[in-house]
């Protein structure tokens, strides 16, 4: 399975050596995902982020910063696919969804998607889906060309029962970031090293 880790939604000191460190030890994605900031913040993270690193590194929605960065791709949401239409180039993508049918009014028009909330959310308390996991795992069984990552309250003791479903993979961000991220760094390397442990 593979391992997506979405940013934490904030900037916080000493963010960009600590992102770099965990791509350099542990096989991810990384989704830089910073709704409230501007290009500009989003060009200085990156520019603090090793070059090698770039072409595993996907970006929400900006397809300005996707052009000027050699990285792996762009992530639409739901409310910003209609950006899509405007890629000249043929580039790594992808969206989130909510239901199997929103899926598949997609046309395989997407690498990979996001299905969510597979668990309740760690990091939006109180959010739940109305996903029904039989009719999802009969999706998962169908020939697809998109990836179909797992998304919503994944944590450790979560991915033995999402192996027992045909996901190419999942993304997580609370079961990793804590509430201080500038003071708890060595937590959330423990939290993504036990995860990434168990996918193997």
């Amino acid at each position: 399975m593979e391992l997506i880790l979405i940013s934490h939604p904030d900037f916080f000191k000493g963010e960009t050596e600590l992102v770099s460190s965990l791509l350099d030890q542990y096989e991810f994605t990384y989704h830089l995902r910073k709704p409230n900031a501007s290009n500009d913040e989003l060009e200085s993270f990156l520019k603090e982020i090793p070059d090698h690193l770039h072409d595993r590194i996907v970006i929400s929605n900006s397809i300005e910063i996707l052009e000027r960065f050699n990285l792996k791709g762009i992530h639409f949401s739901t409310s910003n696919r209609e950006k899509n239409n405007h890629l000249f180039r043929k580039y790594y993508k992808g969206t989130s969804c909510h239901s199997i049918g929103e899926i598949r009014k997609l046309n395989d028009s997407y690498d990979y998607v996001y299905l969510s909330p597979i668990f309740p959310s760690i990091s939006k308390m109180g959010y739940r889906g109305n996903l029904k996991m039989e009719e999802v795992s009969e999706f998962l069984n169908e020939k697809r060309t998109s990836k179909i990552y797992a998304l919503g309250g994944i944590n450790a003791d979560r991915v033995s029962e999402l192996k027992s479903f045909d996901f190419d993979g999942f993304a997580i961000l609370g079961s990793v970031w804590t509430d201080y991220p500038i003071k708890n760094q060595d937590e959330i390397e423990n939290n993504l090293k036990k995860i990434h442990s168990l996918i193997h």
